[in-house]
């Protein structure tokens, strides 16, 4: 039993050290990643009037901003490259130094979008899409 057992050990031993060199070849190296790309949302919040309003609150999936002075801002959010749908919340967080805005939400999509400067390996590049959102005032 003794020497069934030793020879099964070196049947597996050898088994191993063949499969094992095997696996070694001189290919190119093997890359591991997610493919990813930049969605960028650049826009412009404005009331009614068609008035910046500046310091709302801006948020998108993974990224978030306020608006400046000339109710602007930039949403960066780095995600699969599919066609992609950003929830987009859109919050009066100063009160009424600005005027009192309902709160939005509002979806930004991305279908079909071409890409631009990706590095031709896992990241595919950028897409920019740019909005006017409208805010109306709180009665």
């Amino acid at each position: 039993m003794i020497t069934f057992i030793k020879q099964y050990n070196n049947l597996l031993l050898l088994l191993i050290g063949i499969l094992g060199f095997t696996a070694c070849t001189r290919e190119a190296p093997m890359e591991y990643g997610t493919p990813s790309a930049d969605f960028i949302i650049n826009g412009v919040i404005e009331n009614q009037a068609n008035q910046p309003i500046p310091n709302i609150k801006v948020v998108a999936r993974y990224d978030s901003t306020y608006t400046a002075l000339d109710g602007k801002f930039s949403l960066k959010n780095r995600t699969f490259p599919a066609d992609q749908n950003f929830i987009t919340k859109i919050r009066d967080i100063d009160g009424a130094a600005n005027g009192s805005y309902q709160d939005k939400d509002t979806t930004i999509s991305f279908i079909n979008s071409t890409y631009t400067n990706g590095d031709g390996h896992w990241y595919s590049g950028k897409v920019d899409k740019s909005v006017v959102i409208k805010l109306t005032s709180k009665p």
